[in-house]
Order: structure tokens, then C-alpha cells, then sequence
């Protein structure tokens, strides 16, 4: 009998028939926040499993009237509650355990933290997981795994019920993956449970082509496509450097853009022309144009967004707003109406043009959604959008592309200007 595999819900598009039994729960009346669903199987028999976290924090109507403290507090080491957890081969272990054994990863180095900042830093690493012991896919396998009783985990879902929060993007039904401080939870509790992790976007086997758009002694342009990391990571070793670098050798970084859009990036290929060309974005003397479609057609025309951004420290990288004086950072978006495009069944979708003044991250997608922005997702953000990690099957993309981007070249100081088109896909058989 060959083994059988459980699939993680990180990064990864749930089975049909998780979403089959997400229908036939039974959400609380006036309920708001995350609900989950375990779909197990013993001897041919499959049951339903359910849980619930309530939104317990960013309950504010306005993002202004919400505070870091009370969005992520801080949890010292003497706080840390005595809970047992139980992994997928039964053994037992606490909460604390846990905590230790995920600070062990990353030893102290104060000469580089500092004692207060390094402080800081566990404390909030303490509030996030133990703020992910309460998220549904998490509660799910850990009560699973208290049961012992033989039963094979099939997969776990989650997704979000009614109103966003007021400094976050969430849409009712959306289907999400876990927060981050969940995944190195939920991996410890999986072990022992035979499980596919999540690959990398971009295999070594599949190297995407990369459209040289320019390239002299000092600088390459390109024309980065979608789902290509810009740089390497933790997951993505084939990246738009890696692939260059192969043919044109040693490059520098100058910027970057998000896995998930496409168009013109720039490399310096000498250390003169990276700090020349770092003094250019330092100074905002590099201008950006982007090119979006959205979930819909806008109210306005045109606007002007200045909505501070923070990282949230319960799900990295997803970005929140707040205020400058709660850890948010000044962020700028100019934007304006191109056209609306119409498909074959009247649904309508503007495309627009975006304008970054700062270059915060996840700013535009951010800024695009956000109620207090222009109100509507760009087509196809697994992060901020309505599809949730239903977009992240083939044939479905962000709609963020790079177009344009003009800067004094880091030898002359004359201006260049580089464009790329845009080319997102057909949305007729797109989810709307």
C-alpha cells in the first residue's frame, strides 16, 4: 500500500473536496473572523471537523483608532502559558518547548541586535505564535492529534466570515492560508503525519525566459515575469539574478519587485553604478509607473493615497495600515482610470495607472484594496483579494506589472526611460 500524503494548507490551492465540506458548515449568526474545516478518514469513512477563532482585536470602524499595543502586544518569557501540545506521533511536548526549540534556529547575536532590540524582537515573536495557537488550522490538527484514533488527516481549510477589520483587507468567504506564525507551528504538530510541503514557485527544471530590455557596462533592464522572485529566498533558489547572472555574470541589486509582479527591473553590473544608482532611488529620482487591473471599476478617476503601511507581526509579510505614530510608515500612491475592459459576460474590470511616491512593500496592492484606498483588489492577489489563495492556480496572476520606469543612467546622469506592456490574461473563466 503506497503511503499517503497530507497536504499542508500553506501556499497551496485546497482540494475540491475541502471546499465541498467548507459548504456545509454552519457559521454562528453575526460571527466575524476565521473559520476551519479538518476532513479526516477512517476505514473509508470521512468526518467533518470545525473550528472557529472570533475577531478579538482591530474591531475599530477607522484604522486610526487602533493602537500597536493592542493590535500585538508584547508577551514576555514569564507570560508564556504551560500548554500541552501533542505532534502527529502522539508525543507530548508544551508551548514552551516549542518557543524553545524555535529560538535555538536563531541564536543571539547581540553585537548586531542589541540586548533591548533583541528583547523586543522574541517578544514579539512569543505574541505572534501564541496568537497562531488560536488559528483554526492549528486547533484542528492539534485536537486531531489529542484523539489518537486512527483516523488519516485529509486536509484542513480556513477561510474569513463577515466585515473586515478596519486596519487589515479580508473579504467575506475568501479562502486563506494559515498566518505565518502558524506554519512553524503547524509543522511541528504535523510530525509524524506523512505531509507534501509547498514547492518553489520556479523549479530549477522550468526556467522561465527573461526578455532583456537593455544592457550595457553599467546597468541590465529587464522584463521580469510573474511568479519569478527577483532575488533568491527561502523557497525560491531560480530567481530573475540567478537565471541573469548565468549569462551576463556578477550583478548587484538595486530594487526589487514582489514574486508575483511582472515588468521592468534593473540591475547595476559594477559597484560604481549600484551606489549611483541607490543615491537615484534614495533620492526619488527614479520614476515608476505600474500598470494594474482591478476586481472592479472604481468610484473615482483618479485620487491621491496616503495611507501609512506596517507589517503585521501576527502574519508576515502581509501588510496592514496604521498610524505613523503606531509603527506605520509614510506611504504615497498617485493613481488614474486608463480604460474598463468587458468580457464576454458584461463583467467589467478597470485598468489603471499607479504611481508610487514611496516604495513600501506590498504598497500598491495594499493601497489598490483597502476601503479607504481605491476599494478595490487587483485582479488576482492571493493576498488582498476576494479569490484569497484560489488565485494562486495556473492561469490566474497578479495584475501588477511594472511598465515604465525612467532614471538618470549611474555613468551620465543622463535620463533613460525603459517601458514593458502589460500583458496580463484573459479573465473570461476568471472567478469575479
Amino acid at each position: 500500500m503506497s503511503t499517503r500524503f497530507f497536504p499542508t494548507p500553506f501556499g497551496r490551492v485546497p482540494h475540491p473536496d475541502l471546499l465541498d465540506a467548507r459548504r456545509s458548515v454552519v457559521v454562528p449568526d453575526g460571527f466575524v473572523g476565521y473559520a476551519g474545516v479538518l476532513l479526516t478518514e477512517k476505514d473509508g469513512v470521512r468526518s467533518v471537523y470545525t473550528a472557529f477563532e472570533p475577531l478579538t482585536c482591530g474591531k475599530a470602524e477607522r484604522y486610526e483608532d487602533l493602537t500597536a499595543d493592542g493590535l500585538w502586544p508584547l508577551v514576555e518569557e514569564a507570560d508564556v502559558p504551560d500548554i500541552e501540545l501533542v505532534n502527529g506521533r502522539g508525543e507530548t511536548f508544551t508551548f514552551k518547548d516549542f518557543l524553545t526549540s524555535v529560538f535555538a534556529m536563531y541564536p543571539d547575536r547581540p553585537h548586531h541586535q542589541g540586548g533591548r532590540e533583541l528583547a523586543i524582537r522574541r517578544a514579539q515573536w512569543r505574541s505572534a505564535f501564541l496568537d497562531a495557537m488560536t488559528d483554526p488550522a492549528v486547533q484542528l490538527l492539534l485536537d486531531h492529534n489529542r484523539r489518537q484514533d486512527g483516523a488519516f488527516p485529509i486536509g484542513v481549510i480556513e477561510w474569513w466570515v463577515g466585515e473586515s477589520p478596519a486596519h487589515e483587507i479580508r473579504h467575506d468567504g475568501a479562502v486563506y492560508s494559515p498566518r505565518a506564525a502558524a506554519k512553524l507551528l503547524f509543522e511541528t504538530l504535523v510530525e509524524g503525519i506523512p505531509y507534501v510541503g509547498v514547492e518553489p514557485h520556479v523549479s530549477e527544471e522550468a526556467v522561465p525566459e527573461v526578455p532583456v530590455l537593455y544592457v550595457d557596462d553599467d546597468i541590465i533592464v529587464v522584463n521580469k515575469p510573474s511568479r519569478l522572485a527577483s532575488v533568491p529566498g527561502v523557497r525560491e533558489t531560480v530567481s530573475t539574478l540567478s537565471i541573469l547572472e548565468k549569462t551576463y555574470g556578477p550583478l548587484r541589486i538595486v530594487h526589487r519587485l514582489d514574486m508575483d509582479t511582472s515588468g521592468v527591473l534593473l540591475f547595476a553590473r559594477n559597484l560604481e553604478s549600484e551606489r549611483a544608482l541607490h543615491e537615484v532611488f534614495r533620492s526619488g529620482l527614479a520614476m515608476k509607473r505600474y500598470e494594474a487591473r482591478l476586481t472592479g471599476v472604481p468610484k473615482a478617476t483618479s485620487g491621491h493615497i496616503t495611507l501609512p503601511l506596517a507589517l503585521n507581526r501576527l502574519d508576515r509579510p502581509r501588510q496592514c495600515v496604521l498610524l505613523e505614530t503606531e509603527t506605520g510608515k509614510p506611504s504615497v500612491t498617485d493613481w488614474e482610470l486608463l480604460r474598463i475592459e468587458k468580457n464576454a459576460q458584461g463583467v467589467e474590470k478597470a485598468i489603471v495607472s499607479l504611481w508610487p511616491e514611496t516604495g513600501r512593500t506590498h504598497q500598491l496592492r495594499v493601497h489598490c484594496a483597502h476601503r479607504q484606498g481605491i476599494g478595490l483588489a487587483i485582479d488576482g492577489d492571493s493576498f488582498y483579494g476576494p479569490m484569497g489563495i484560489l488565485a494562486e492556480v495556473p492561469g490566474i496572476r497578479l495584475c501588477l506589472h511594472a511598465a515604465e520606469l525612467t532614471l538618470p543612467h549611474p555613468r551620465t546622469g543622463v535620463p533613460v526611460h525603459f517601458e514593458a506592456p502589460a500583458d496580463f490574461p484573459d479573465f473570461e473563466q476568471w472567478w469575479h
